[in-house]
């Protein structure tokens, strides 16, 4: 009699309502704050995939051209991520209009608190959250990821311009 292995398979969402979903890669579990530390840590989880992980540089504002080079070339050449992608979060202003960089409680133009915050989990740009969004980024009136994805959302760590200089000098002094 020949024993056929099943191997196992992991799924995101509830099981017992049906709602998952299936993901042929995976990001690191990284909740601190500490840049640098976090690329180390997907340089080393990278090293496991074979075209499955991705690092996500969040960005918190817009960058120049040449700052975004500097630092994902920093990046590429001192440590052995495979795949690396620079991704703004964005949020919108469902009463003006206005259209920002980073992830933002209220509009810096009307101040009104009804804005969405948008994240690029697969490829393509997806509401997070919309309306009464708190500062800690984990609840607002409305809710479009699951759970799970809203925690990653609220803890994943934003990149600014003064991150860009810090991680390049410390890469530069020889990590």
């Amino acid at each position: 009699m020949e024993t056929r292995v099943r191997p196992k398979i992991y799924v995101n969402g509830d099981p017992e309502t049906g709602r998952v979903f299936l993901t042929s890669g995976f990001q690191a579990p990284f909740q601190e704050g500490d840049l640098l530390k976090q690329i180390d840590v997907n340089s080393h989880f990278q090293s496991y995939a074979t075209g499955g992980s991705i690092m996500h540089l969040f960005t918190a504002e817009e960058m120049k051209p040449e700052e975004q080079e500097r630092l994902i070339f920093s990046i590429i050449e001192n440590f052995p991520i495979q795949y690396l992608t620079k991704t703004p979060f964005l949020t919108t202003c469902n009463s003006c209009g206005h259209k920002m960089v980073g992830r933002k409680t209220e509009c810096v133009r009307c101040g009104s608190d009804d804005v969405t915050l948008w994240s690029r989990p697969i490829g393509y740009f997806r509401p997070v959250m919309r309306k009464g969004i708190r500062k800690d980024f984990k609840n607002a009136e409305y809710l479009f990821w699951l759970s799970g994805r809203i925690e990653d959302f609220a803890t994943r760590k934003e990149v600014k311009r003064e991150d860009v200089e810090e991680i390049i000098d410390e890469i530069s002094s020889g990590i």
